[in-house]
């Protein structure tokens, strides 16, 4: 592993050139895959995404294959592909599907499956992603018959006249049941006798153009997760096109759930982005067309196109079925209700002048007769915020006469010490890879989270602690600590379920990076002028964090 110190913007980058297309002819099946993987990417280590370009001549076969450690999601760029994948025994069941330009389709992890150009005259192209830094393939028939040294030809006869019966010990995919009234972390699975290949399909027609006019930032993304091709459910792996005007801004934003590994189709790109306190530090790249670049799941992050007069389009595979998202100016600044104006008055250091689970939580529902690993989700239209709390009475002495040894145990389930000063604050931040539990040891905290973009939503699940009492912030999302009180101080004391969890403050990452985020992406992010970029990121101070 490289020292941090010595790690740059090119670690995370590759002028792959997956615009350019791949000779064909070098092979008799008339096909070409190039790879970016942790071995071409260094910056894919341990982040479990890759992607491939793949090429095919007229009639031109990826012959069957497995990834022994990935799903891939695959796209059709250019032509027809006919499709498919085979279920494990004893079913063997073909999957099959012609796709069409703009196309999407779900190969699931371990599973058999192939892509063929049925056209005499034209080539395809595809794309795909995968959900594994290194996915590793098998191609069947170079395995079993032109292994180093070979099969027995004993073994091998014997092994094609005979059909195998042991069973999976579990099952080839859990298509997603959207109409079930069953909740758990993702969805329940439909029935395997009613899923068909139309359920790892969809037409999405990835190679039209979006509409970028109807928002002011100038840019349109186009999701393609569980939600609209049910296959996808527990799977681990997405894909996204995004759409930019001339000028046009994805803002920065962070994914809590997924890594997101990007490819520039046309046009160019300034991307970035800032990693966690202290060091704020920003990674940033140009994009040219076919150049690959990666994004750290948690991390906050953004692509703007610098051309005045084109547009550009990037296609993304993310590892997550349902990565989620978190648009920083609109989960700080445009939360259901919104965050006290005292509170982002003082984390951005201003003067108010006018946030491998599948969703943003999963609160158990202790009365539910369906039996999971953990309990079934209630529903999110029923959660508040009690349900993240529990007034715990930890500062109250428990009976220790009952026990032989002398103690008492009081567990709160499914070490840091913050301190408040008088109207002292935690400011909005994130852990990008932990969950927070925290209880209130002295004095009283209002605490609240934000959840991420869905629907547009942004809700703000918010609660004043009292001394004892014990509030649950979710992983990845954006939450903060303010002491009302200003006569006294607070203290607080949290578990993190990492044993190291990372800290991005929103206002440091954003205006305080090193170096700085340029100020035409911030201003058209913001909806402000360039001089009050300027002057936020003139504010920027030392890190309280952990």
């Amino acid at each position: 592993m490289h020292n941090p110190m010595d790690v740059c913007a090119n670690d995370f980058f590759k002028a792959a050139m997956l615009d350019v297309p791949r000779d064909t002819r070098a092979n008799k099946l008339g096909s070409n895959v190039t790879l970016v993987s942790v071995l071409q990417l260094p910056g894919l280590n341990t982040l479990g995404v890759s992607i491939a370009r793949l090429d095919f001549a007229p009639l031109g076969l990826n012959p069957p294959h497995t990834h022994p450690r990935a799903t891939e999601i695959f796209a059709v760029l250019e032509g027809t592909l006919y499709v498919g994948f085979v279920t494990s025994n004893p079913d063997n069941k073909l999957f099959s599907k012609v796709l069409n330009k703009g196309d999407v389709y779900v190969f699931p992890q371990g599973l058999i499956h192939f892509q063929f150009n049925p056209n005499p005259h034209k080539p395809a192209v595809a794309i795909a992603g995968f959900g594994s830094q290194n996915p590793g393939v098998i191609t069947i028939a170079n395995a079993v018959f032109g292994s180093n040294p070979p099969i027995s030809d004993d073994i091998l006869a014997k092994g094609f006249q005979a059909i195998a019966l042991a069973p999976s010990p579990l099952q080839d995919f859990c298509v997603a049941d959207l109409n079930s009234q069953v909740r758990v972390n993702g969805f329940a699975c439909k029935n395997p006798t009613n899923v068909t290949a139309d359920d790892f399909f969809m037409a999405a027609m990835l190679d039209k153009p979006r509409d970028t006019k109807a928002n002011k930032v100038g840019s349109n993304i186009t999701l393609i997760n569980v939600m609209e091709i049910p296959g996808l459910n527990t799977l681990g792996i997405s894909m996204v096109r995004v759409d930019y005007a001339p000028l046009g801004l994805n803002p920065p934003h962070t994914h809590p759930r997924s890594t997101e590994v990007f490819t520039v189709v046309e046009g160019t790109l300034y991307a970035g982005f800032v990693t966690s306190n202290p060091d704020n530090k920003l990674f940033s790249k140009v994009l040219n067309k076919g150049d690959v670049f990666v994004f750290p799941v948690g991390a906050i992050h953004f692509q703007f196109n610098l051309n005045p007069h084109k547009p550009a389009v990037a296609i993304s595979a993310l590892s997550s079925q349902n990565p989620g998202i978190i648009t920083v100016a609109n989960a700080v600044f445009r939360s259901k209700p919104l965050i006290s104006d005292d509170i982002l008055a003082k984390a951005f250091q201003a003067v108010a002048s006018d946030h491998s689970p599948l969703q943003d939580f999963c609160v158990a529902d202790m009365h539910s007769p369906v039996r999971v690993n953990g309990f079934p989700c209630l529903n999110p239209m029923d959660v508040n915020a009690d349900h993240f709390f529990k007034a715990a009475m930890l500062d109250t002495l428990r009976n220790t006469k009952d026990s032989k040894v002398g103690s008492n145990v009081t567990l709160i389930n499914v070490m840091q010490l913050p301190d408040y000063a008088p109207l002292g604050e935690n400011p909005p931040h994130t852990h990008p890879r932990a969950t927070e539990i925290l209880t209130v040891l002295e004095g009283t905290l209002y605490v609240g989270f934000l959840t991420s973009n869905q629907n547009n939503m942004n809700k703000l699940f918010s609660k004043v602690l009292n001394k004892g009492d014990v509030f649950v912030f979710p992983e990845g999302l954006i939450h903060f600590q303010f002491n009302p009180n200003p006569h006294q101080p607070a203290v607080a004391i949290a578990a993190l379920s990492s044993q190291n969890p990372g800290a991005i403050t929103i206002a440091n990452a954003v205006f305080g990076s090193k170096p700085p985020i340029s100020d035409d992406v911030l201003a058209k992010a913001f909806q402000v002028k360039k001089g009050t970029i300027d002057w936020l990121q003139a504010q920027f101070w030392e890190n309280n964090h952990y």
